[in-house]
């Protein structure tokens, strides 16, 4: 079993776990937010997702503990660009949003679909290499982009087999 900790709004926690979960039994998403935080901090996640914006967290030094042991931290680039707490080169960092130095992004959106671009390698909990590319996903209006690219990543770490 991963644990998988997010920081997000319920109501995108909610639509990602069932994209997620659904897919795949071995993977616990927990949700986290400031008031739960420390309460946590002594699980050993093997990824962390910061996904909105952290704005006034209480519990820095919690948060600084959860992400010491990391395999992969996934941010957000486009909601937190002020994070201090990343000085450890031993955590894989993966960043997602809609611009251009992202690892993840969109190069195409449409009412039905986005391109989704992995813009440099990475190698997932199993060993196999994704190489940089491009895949076409259809969309629904219960998800936006940046759930779309991150459930994109987390199938790529996660998930066997996973083709694009």
């Amino acid at each position: 079993m991963v644990f998988i900790g997010i920081m997000c709004y319920e109501k995108d926690f909610k639509a990602i776990k069932e994209n997620i979960c659904n897919n795949n039994k071995d993977i616990e998403l927990i949700f986290v937010q400031d008031s739960n935080i420390s309460n946590l901090q002594n699980v050993k996640f093997d990824c962390f997702i910061i996904h909105e914006q952290i704005l006034n967290l209480k519990n820095i030094c919690a948060l600084e503990k959860i992400l010491k042991n990391l395999k992969y931290l996934i941010i957000n680039s486009d909601k937190n660009t002020k994070l201090d707490i990343l000085n450890s080169n031993k955590i894989n960092v993966i960043t997602y949003g809609l611009n251009h130095k992202c690892t993840v992004t969109a190069s195409s959106i449409q009412d039905d679909s986005i391109m989704i671009a992995l813009q440099r390698e990475i190698l997932n909990k199993y060993g196999k290499l994704y190489e940089i590319s491009e895949k076409k996903i259809e969309v629904n209006k219960d998800l936006d982009i940046y759930s779309y690219m991150l459930i994109f990543i987390i199938e790529i770490l996660y998930c066997k087999n996973v083709e694009y």
